[in-house]
């Protein structure tokens, strides 16, 4: 079959993250790319060598017959109606992380894309990286037994992005909903995607100075100076089935920095993700046995990934009812930390 055609809506930086994976990527093309302010997709044109077709708006790219799917890489108050945009044309969607603001707008997503028939991705993509497979590999096979606990940290000792990303009416949240969110989902994920019914958050904004001598800025295209959400996020997720999952978050924080700690314990073993390692107890005692895989482009593997669920070819790994779901536990720990309070969900 011939490629799947994605149109980028919104071009600031985490279209730059697809554009690579789709210039690296099999079976897919970009088809073309839109921002509502013309010099953000002109400069995302000419950085990629030039030859993308720039259309005017998002309306104009749903109703080419040219595009198949979309690539919402927007910022989060844009998700709900770009999103409910692109099903109502028919247009097949990858949407970035994390699904929208609200519960209530996640739940109007959800009823959208069902209305219209369309397929949808969440931009999750940690679950597809190559580790996470191996890891995948293990739990099916047994060789952790139940998974009663799961941990995960992502912490910059100095990170905290500019713009959008630090205006609540925008975000939704700071490095919560930006970065927990993807080792949230992923230790979920991991887990088996049990309920979740209970969340306990404390959320701190507790660092004055965010951007000391020497310090990496990443600066959103979207300009804004609002500052009113967390520097950093620390809770605990329970489930149905009486497994937790324990994270942090931080943009920033006086500690190390961590990229990604996530730590599954289960009743006949245990898995690290990085470095990836199998714990578990044998003959001769307790083992560590470290796991192997090919590294790549977890965002190339989403596109090509969802290019086989387009084609009718497998269902959807991250699909939006997954999204929503998680969307749950991100508005829940929110309310938590505001109330001070467990909170059911």
């Amino acid at each position: 079959m011939a490629d799947i055609r994605y149109g980028i809506i919104g071009c600031g930086n985490i279209a730059r993250a697809h554009m690579w994976a789709i210039k690296n990527g099999n079976g897919i093309t970009c088809a073309g790319i839109t921002d509502r302010i013309p010099e953000h997709a002109k400069l995302l044109n000419e950085e990629f060598g030039g030859g993308f077709r720039i259309f005017d708006s998002a309306e104009d790219m749903v109703n080419s017959p040219d595009i198949d799917a979309v690539i919402l890489a927007v910022p989060n108050y844009q998700h709900q109606p770009m999103f409910e945009l692109a099903a109502a044309h028919g247009k097949h969607i990858l949407c970035e992380k994390p699904l929208t603001m609200t519960v209530e707008q996640g739940e109007h997503m959800v009823e959208t894309a069902h209305k219209y028939g369309v397929k949808t991705q969440m931009g999750l993509c940690t679950r597809f990286e190559p580790y996470v497979d191996a890891m995948m590999d293990h739990i099916q096979a047994g060789n952790l037994g139940d998974i009663y606990f799961a941990r995960t940290d992502v912490l910059r000792m100095r990170g905290t992005p500019t713009g959008w990303f630090g205006n609540k009416e925008k975000s939704g949240g700071g490095p919560l909903i930006d970065i927990g969110v993807h080792f949230i989902d992923a230790c979920w994920y991991l887990m088996g995607k049990p309920k979740p019914v209970r969340v306990k958050a404390l959320n701190y904004a507790a660092i004055a100075n965010k951007y000391p001598k020497g310090v990496d800025i990443y600066s959103s295209f979207e300009k804004d100076t609002v500052y009113n959400v967390e520097d950093s996020s620390h809770g605990i997720i329970t489930f149905e089935n009486g497994a937790g999952l324990m994270y942090q978050a931080a943009w920033a924080i006086n500690s190390e920095s961590v990229d990604e700690r996530l730590e599954l314990y289960g009743t006949k073993g245990g898995l690290i993700k990085m470095p990836c390692t199998l714990i578990r107890e044998e003959v001769s005692g307790m083992t560590t046995t470290s796991i192997q895989a090919k590294d790549d482009d977890c965002y190339k593997l989403q596109l090509e990934d969802f290019a086989r669920v387009i084609k009718g070819e497998k269902e959807s790994r991250t699909p939006v009812e997954d999204g929503l779901a998680v969307q749950k536990m991100l508005n829940g720990l929110y309310r938590s930390a505001r109330e001070g309070r467990e909170v059911d969900i």
